[in-house]
């Protein structure tokens, strides 16, 4: 009986994802005659233990910095029609393809294969490059791996099966390759070494660019860059599309525009390149352009790009056949590519007046995946000011169901009551949502409906960015939307009132009377907010270190207001103090306290009682009497005796002005 198929993979002293990866393949172990090689290079006897679970073929290989050798090792022991390998720290989504393509028979009508390799940039998984790997060839006596690094078979011959499948790979995660500098280091030693004795294998220059690029070393990735061009044959028309694509690229990372603009023009008008590559560079131009201000050019690249893009849709077997490496379809169609594209052709048709260009490319943007478009609503927003009045009108009537421009209807157009509820219900956004409230509150609408789908968590950090925006003084009918709030949500409407009073002690300047009115009342809806959260219990002895620290800035405040009405100045001062400690952000306001407070502790008024009033009062009279009959110099030598008891007596302040004025004429 033939085996169809050999799988091999190589295993370091990567424990902790080789199981993984041997996991993705048990259901092509089991549902395909098969056989699994592991070519062993590590040193550590519990990635062993793992490997003998699932194979009894185990090579050991000392390793010699050459991954050929490696992967001739596997292949020597080898025994199936087809040879597939992968590495360690890669694993199958899903092998169902690859199984139906042995169990149906398939796999007789081809000489080769490949899958999808996955390598993400991130660890949430969500951002990744995809390109086709060659992995998959059916086995003849001249088989073998070449090159020390960046490995490949040969021969690969067609036909080839392109499979849907694809492995997940974390490997080139950024975080990871700052720990792994050896690994770097390695492979561009081994790559250098290489190019030494094979100056003309173009692949080698390709992969000690990727290798810089990585690096972001863009001095040596473009050196690299452009000595693999000049080696380029004719006949390696993939490597010199990558390497075309990749100087742009690299001099647009550099921010050598200039440069970067010369060669890409140079390469669409003198080398020709495929439609692939040419999609590529029309996308880096624009952003070249947007970054010089070539407006014009923006348009013009713009719009080769859609209609070169339209026909490649409509032509399919192109994408197969140009695809190399990361040049794919799905880098081209990645929405973190093709989106700035095509808002830098909007910004440029708006500077140009192009309005119909702008509705065009705007019309291209995915405005039914909100995830997609809420990134640029501040940009949006940006331009309906600064393009005013032809941007807010291109947004209104652009004919799509968008939160966004939903909410452009409201603001702009003022449709009433029906588009208003239709907004509550269907904006979630944060960023929508902060404008819809604060138009809620300035014409004092109901927006309970909104307010039912979000938690106290949301609203507190909504309301606090919409009164982050607003002035003191565009406070007032804010200030009569809080009662409404009240009746359905009252904790909302608190915690509203709190930021009210904060601005009204921040930015109100009251004197004495005013600053202590809003103290007591910040204090107190502070305090009722959270009564209304927690138990009575938590706001007694010791319990109240449990306390978000501003409520107990809250208690504190209205202790050392109860304290300075009662004339216990210094506990009144050591309240206060506390407050300063545990919450910084009300500095201004008790520091404006304090210099209050320590007015009154000057004062000898501030505890000399009802007779010394009477005696000011009466002092006050007979300096008024010695004022009008002229009595200038008697008056003075009274006041100057009077003042320093009462400093802050306004009309002692007035007379002595007066005395000063008659005395120097």
């Amino acid at each position: 009986m033939k085996l169809p198929l050999t799988i091999s993979l190589l295993a370091s002293n990567r424990i902790a994802t080789l199981e993984r990866c041997l996991d993705s393949l048990k259901p092509l172990l089991l549902e395909v005659p098969a056989e699994l090689i592991i070519v062993f290079t590590g040193t550590d006897e519990r990635v062993r233990q793992v490997a003998e679970r699932y194979t009894d073929q185990i090579v050991p290989f000392t390793w010699c910095n050459d991954f050929s050798a490696a992967r001739n090792a596997g292949l020597k022991h080898a025994k199936g029609e087809w040879f597939l390998y992968l590495d360690d720290d890669e694993w199958f989504e899903d092998v169902t393809e690859i199984c139906d393509f042995f169990r149906s028979g398939e796999y007789l009508r081809y000489r080769s294969a490949s899958y999808g390799s996955r390598n993400y940039s991130d660890w949430n998984g969500t951002r990744y490059t995809e390109f086709a790997a060659y992995r998959m060839v059916r086995r003849t006596p001249d088989l073998h791996f070449e090159n020390p690094i960046h490995e490949e078979l040969h021969p690969c011959n067609a036909p080839c099966k392109v499979f849907r499948s694809y492995v997940h790979h974390y490997g080139y995660i950024k975080d990871v390759q700052k720990v792994d500098t050896k690994k770097r280091e390695r492979n561009v030693s081994l790559l250098l070494k290489d190019i030494e004795e094979r100056p003309g294998y173009t692949k080698n220059h390709v992969q000690l660019t990727q290798e810089y690029v990585s690096q972001g070393d863009w001095e040596k990735a473009e050196k690299a860059c452009r000595q693999g061009r000049s080696v380029c044959k004719d006949t390696e028309f993939l490597y010199e599309s990558w390497l075309q694509t990749y100087l742009i690229e690299i001099l647009y990372k550099k921010e050598d525009y200039a440069r970067a603009w010369k060669d890409a023009v140079s390469i669409l008008e003198e080398e020709k390149p495929n439609e692939l590559t040419r999609l590529f560079i029309y996308s880096l131009l624009v952003g070249i352009g947007t970054e010089t201000k070539k407006f014009a050019e923006i348009l013009e690249y713009g719009t080769a790009f859609e209609e070169l893009l339209t026909d490649m849709e409509k032509h399919p077997e192109l994408w197969i056949k140009q695809r190399f490496g990361t040049m794919s379809r799905d880098k081209v169609m990645t929405p973190e590519w093709l989106n700035p594209v095509r808002m830098g052709c909007v910004k440029a048709a708006l500077e140009l007046e192009e309005w119909e260009k702008a509705v065009y490319f705007l019309g291209l943007m995915p405005w039914e995946a909100e995830y997609r478009m809420q990134q640029y609503y501040p940009l949006l927003d940006q331009w309906k000011g600064q393009y005013e009045p032809h941007m807010a009108e291109i947004l209104v009537n652009l004919p799509y169901d968008s939160p966004y421009l939903l909410l452009q209807k409201l603001l702009l157009q003022e449709q009433g009551d029906f588009l208003f509820r239709r907004c509550l219900k269907e904006i979630d956004n944060p960023y929508l949502r902060n404008q819809l409230v604060e138009k809620a509150l300035l014409e004092q609408k109901n927006f309970s409906a909104l307010l039912k789908r979000m938690d106290l968590d949301a609203w507190k950090k909504c309301i606090e960015e919409v009164m982050s925006t607003r002035t003191y003084e565009e406070n007032e009918s804010v200030w009569e939307a809080r009662r409404t709030l009240f009746v359905n949500h009252p904790l909302h409407g608190l915690w509203l009132e709190k930021l009210l009073w904060e601005k009204e002690l921040t930015m109100g300047f009251g004197m004495k009377r005013e600053l202590l009115l809003a103290m007591g009342e910040y204090a107190r809806c502070i305090q009722e907010f959270y009564r209304g959260l927690y138990q009575e219990t938590l706001f007694e002895g010791d319990f109240r270190s449990l306390l978000p620290e501003d409520c107990r800035m809250a208690l504190a405040v209205s202790e050392a207001l109860e304290n300075w009405e009662q004339g216990n100045l210094t506990e009144t001062l050591r309240l206060l103090r506390y407050v300063l400690q545990i919450y910084p952000k009300m500095t201004g306001v008790v520091r404006e306290a304090l210099r209050l407070l320590k007015n009154e502790m000057e004062s000898p008024n501030s505890t000399a009682g009802a007779e010394f009033e009477q005696l000011a009062v009466q002092m006050k009279t007979a300096l008024t009497a010695m004022i009008e009959s002229g009595q200038y110099k008697e008056a003075m030598a009274v006041l100057t005796q009077l003042l320093p008891l009462l400093p802050n007596d306004m009309e002692l302040l007035k007379m002595q002005q007066i005395l000063l004025k008659a005395l120097a004429d």
